[in-house]
């Protein structure tokens, strides 16, 4: 029972954190850094079950053998990315003389990866209701309209708790952001090409 309340404790904050990076991102991001990993666990436990449910669609089969390492070698993927995009964070803390712990770079980086999850999320939804291709009527192209300014907003919810990453776990002033970032995004990309050469991604979960 104690356990039970523990989680159920933990998952109130994890919600109250994912609001309020919407809400009120700069007080949520500040308090986030200083908080309880074991959050990171809700998080990952939604990516991997979000693998789980999208793996019978690429595969096009019901084959648990099949579907479990597919869903696991993808999972596994994203998490080394994330290990990888920390440990990068950390490196470029130590280059720009920034004040960072791993906790607070794994909780900021862990909880960016939200809107990703959503995106991700969304996407699978319609692919099974609105499968493409879609036809060019007025409802298909008011989809689409709408599916692009979704995405929009995800991407800028995505930008600024990048920016808010490196500004309270890295304790970055902002000529350090624009100089790290001159540096992140290159490697950042290089490593999205990879992946979707190797066709792991076409679009990476970062």
């Amino acid at each position: 029972m104690t356990l039970f309340k523990s989680f159920f404790a933990l998952f109130i904050q994890f919600l109250k954190n994912v609001w309020g990076s919407i809400q009120s991102p700069y007080a949520t991001y500040r308090k986030i850094v200083a908080e309880d990993p074991y959050q990171l666990i809700i998080i990952f436990t939604l990516i991997a079950g979000y693998f789980f449910l999208a793996s019978p669609l690429k595969l096009h089969t019901l084959h648990p053998f099949l579907l479990t390492v597919n869903a696991s070698r993808l999972f596994t993927t994203v998490l080394c990315l994330y290990l990888g995009i920390c440990f990068l964070l950390l490196g470029l803390s130590k280059l720009f003389n920034g004040v960072a712990s791993l906790r607070s770079v794994l909780m900021a980086w862990g909880y960016s990866l939200i809107p990703t999850l959503v995106w991700f999320l969304v996407t699978l939804v319609m692919y099974v209701l609105i499968p493409p291709p879609r036809t060019e009527t007025i409802l298909g192209r008011g989809f689409s309209l709408l599916y692009l300014t979704f995405s929009l907003s995800l991407f800028f919810w995505k930008g600024l708790l990048y920016y808010l990453t490196l500004r309270f776990a890295l304790k970055f002033d902002l000529t350090k952001i624009i100089l790290a970032s001159l540096l992140f995004f290159p490697l950042l990309g290089a490593t999205s090409y990879f992946l979707y050469i190797f066709g792991i991604f076409k679009v990476p979960f970062i």
